[in-house]
């Protein structure tokens, strides 16, 4: 029997565990969301994250926690797998919300239980397509979640970062909702492009200071040079 087979079988048995705690927790998720979408978040949406990294022998390190708070912020990260949502869910002490990409809502159960809780959609580029979409995010933002955002606008799992996209940028100005970055290393590591293999291993998420929108213009050439600065500061801790 080959080292590779065996690999495989391993990470077969993974994702089928991935996706039977998806299925059970994401039932549970839909039904505690009628009721409250905030506890669903911090109840059946943290199981679901801690047990996908215990059963994956994923180990977390967190640091930088206390540049986070319970108030309207974007959280802006490095988008470099699949476990970067099954890292952040494990722990996130706040009620939370994402972008997401659209085609996820054609997911069994996972896409009923993301839609119901309040996540947010954007086409498959990471763009914003639809206004109506847009317009409801701004609303909701205001309301007082935390919301994280990919900036790239989709996995990179290649060394450094894709181009910055201007759409999150966007909406942190015009709801005057500061940014939080959040640095993530290791998550490539556990899944390598264009295959199923899941590895064991050690993801570390670093918060850093939370930037002062407001400090920049709500024109074009603000958000712009917002954009910048935020992928600049990625681009040095990286």
């Amino acid at each position: 029997m080959s080292i590779n087979f065996i690999k495989k079988s391993i990470s077969a048995l993974k994702w089928l565990i991935i996706a039977l705690l998806t299925l059970v927790l994401g039932l549970f998720t839909i039904v505690i969301s009628f009721l409250s979408p905030k506890i669903a978040c911090l109840t059946a949406v943290k199981l679901w994250g801690k047990l996908i990294l215990f059963f994956c022998n994923i180990k977390l390190n967190v640091d930088g926690i206390q540049n986070l708070s319970d108030k309207p912020l974007i959280v802006m990260y490095n988008h470099k797998s699949f476990f970067d949502i099954f890292c952040f869910s494990s722990f996130m002490p706040y009620d939370w919300r994402a972008m997401m990409k659209k085609e996820l809502l054609s997911f069994p159960v996972f896409g009923q239980a993301v839609k119901i809780i309040g996540h947010y959609f954007v086409a498959r580029d990471g763009s914003f397509e639809d206004r109506r979409e847009v317009v409801k995010m701004l609303k909701k933002i205001k309301m007082g979640r935390i919301v994280f955002i990919a900036p790239e606008g989709t996995r990179n799992p290649n060394p450094g970062l894709l181009e910055f996209k201007t759409g999150g940028f966007f909406i942190a100005r015009k709801t005057d909702t500061n940014i939080v970055p959040m640095i993530i290393h290791g998550a490539g590591d556990i899944l390598d492009k264009g295959s199923l293999n899941i590895y064991p291993g050690t993801v570390n998420i670093k918060f850093l200071d939370e930037i002062d929108v407001g400090s920049y213009d709500s024109n074009k050439d603000g958000i712009e040079n917002l954009r910048l600065d935020t992928q600049k500061i990625f681009n040095d801790n990286i």
